[in-house]
């Protein structure tokens, strides 16, 4: 099998669904083991990705031993070990044969890139913007489980785009929410667990470090089967890797495509990624001081107090406003068979106004 054949197999389209009524440590050691069948299949021809050329067999042992250690963390966790497997993950991503670390795809965003949060809440009356940063320590025990983040410890969840903020809560009414945008004075250093468009050059160094890591980012894009259950075990490899990512002082998050788009959004061009980042410190009531130094906030804005404040008028429905929002998610398909620039949505007007707005310090 060549390499362009493998990448073209279905194993790699996400997110992940359970559609049998296997446990997830079951599911995800077929998965695995699975993917790592085809990886041995792989034609005995040298590859070449740019600069970088690498014999076929160092594919096989490499995804081997990365296969073997996921499996072994997420039975650790479900034997009772949390911190065996914690140990576990992090002696794959650096392990004797290939340090893993050194392949994931890690990225920075400069200073004043444009990121959204969006809160349930009715009310015509405005949030005040902290009330949009992460939940305050005093409130810890608010935070539930979420993917990247366990219960009692906070995060700072973004989106790059309104949209991805809105499939996140499970598509609200466009009434029931209000919105920010954040915008970060420094730069922001994260692993990269989105796929690469595969539809052009395949022997880029993007595609090498994405396949070669793929069995981490599969384990991080699994959907969740039983949504009403406290313990998710879809959960137990992207929470640890956030875990290992605090620890690490060189890394502030890790950015993600979420499991509640559609699947051919996987495959689309755009601003489809969520960035989540933990807290670097413990504090007994307020905010991370050193993610609140990182960024500034708009006011809070809702649906209804842009149509109220405006009139129903577009805002500044310019050539160049409708440029920025457009490259931002070219076509956005919301009714099937119909897709529209990302300009023309409810949300993208939302989000041209907000990107319009002046941001200040977050108190």
């Amino acid at each position: 099998m060549t390499f362009e054949e493998l990448l073209k197999d279905s194993i790699f389209d996400l997110p992940l669904s359970q559609k049998s009524n296997k446990s997830f440590d079951v599911f995800i050691s077929e998965l695995l083991n699975d993917f790592l069948n085809k990886v041995n299949q792989l034609d005995n021809q040298s590859l070449q990705f740019e600069d970088i050329r690498i014999e076929p067999e160092s594919i096989k042992s490499t995804q081997s031993t990365i296969v073997e250690g996921l499996i072994e963390v997420v039975q650790e966790y479900y034997n009772g070990n949390p911190f065996k497997a914690y140990d576990k993950l992090d002696h794959t991503l650096k392990n004797e044969v290939k340090d893993l670390y050194a392949i994931i795809k890690q990225k920075e965003y400069c200073a004043n890139e444009n990121f959204y949060r969006i809160r349930l809440k009715e009310d015509n009356f405005p949030l005040d913007a902290k009330d949009l940063f992460h939940i305050p320590f005093e409130h810890r025990g608010k935070v539930s489980t979420q993917r990247y983040s366990i219960p009692g410890f906070p995060s700072l969840y973004l989106g790059r785009t309104l949209y991805v903020c809105w499939e996140e809560l499970n598509r609200p009414q466009i009434d029931k929410f209000q919105a920010v945008r954040l915008k970060n004075k420094s730069n922001i250093s994260f692993l990269d667990l989105t796929p690469p468009l595969l539809t052009n050059n395949l022997h880029r160094k993007e595609v090498y470090r994405y396949f070669m890591t793929w069995p981490l980012i599969a384990c991080c894009s699994v959907k969740v089967k039983n949504i009403n259950d406290t313990f998710k075990p879809e959960y137990i490899i992207p929470q640890l890797l956030l875990q290992w990512v605090r620890d690490n002082d060189r890394i502030d998050g890790i950015s993600y495509k979420s499991t509640h788009i559609e699947p051919q959004l996987y495959k689309q061009e755009g601003e489809l990624s969520n960035l989540v980042l933990p807290v670097k410190e413990n504090r007994e009531k307020g905010h991370c001081s050193k993610l609140k130094s990182k960024f500034e906030m708009t006011e809070v804005v809702s649906w209804q107090l842009y149509q109220y404040a405006l009139g129903g008028q577009l805002f500044e429905d310019t050539f160049d406003g409708n440029r920025v929002i457009d490259a931002k998610l070219p076509l956005l398909e919301l009714i099937k068979g119909r897709k529209y620039p990302y300009g023309y949505s409810i949300l993208g007007n939302l989000e041209k106004y907000l990107d319009g707005m002046n941001t200040k310090k977050i108190k």
